[in-house]
């Protein structure tokens, strides 16, 4: 079934914002926009002889809890993701290599919890997790352990640089 945004563009299915009118939301015929969204489930001990392809399901994520408003971006500057953006939500955002980080780098030199990014009071601070190559943000020599982020700022997280969007 076709995917519309808003204001009646088509989009991809991946897609949450619209890239004609940079809106988040979309409608469908007929059917409520939340209970469209689903995600993919492996089933990792099929029941089908071994050397045959993972049995997959889709499923509802109209249970999922929702994360807080949107409140920046972080858009990748170099790497095998030059290019690509990353939502910051209200509350903690984890930065990191790993598969439960908020923000995924794919980076050998990028932490599995690298750093966070927290919104609160009308502020961003940027917080290194204890990682191993360290957080550094604009031109900074020396890696910052906490530091708040301003508009335009650019912070390093091994060797992915990320240029900072407030809302």
């Amino acid at each position: 079934m076709p995917k519309f945004c808003n204001n009646g563009h088509q989009m991809e299915d991946s897609w949450e914002i619209c890239p004609y009118c940079q809106r988040t939301g979309y409608q469908a015929q007929g059917v409520s926009a939340s209970s469209l969204k689903t995600r993919l489930e492996v089933d990792t001990k099929p029941a089908i002889p071994t050397g045959a392809a993972a049995v997959r399901k889709t499923v509802l994520l109209a249970d999922q809890r929702t994360r807080g408003e949107l409140v920046g971006w972080l858009v990748s500057m170099n790497g095998e993701q030059r290019g690509e953006d990353f939502r910051v939500r209200e509350g903690q955002n984890i930065i990191g290599s790993g598969e439960d980080a908020d923000i995924v780098l794919k980076d050998s030199s990028v932490s599995g919890r690298h750093a966070s990014v927290r919104y609160r009071d009308q502020k961003f601070l940027l917080t290194d997790l204890d990682s191993l190559n360290g957080t550094f943000v604009n031109e900074e020599r020396e890696p910052a352990a906490r530091v708040e982020l301003k508009d335009n700022d650019v912070v390093r997280v091994g060797g992915v640089s990320l240029k900072f969007k407030a809302l």
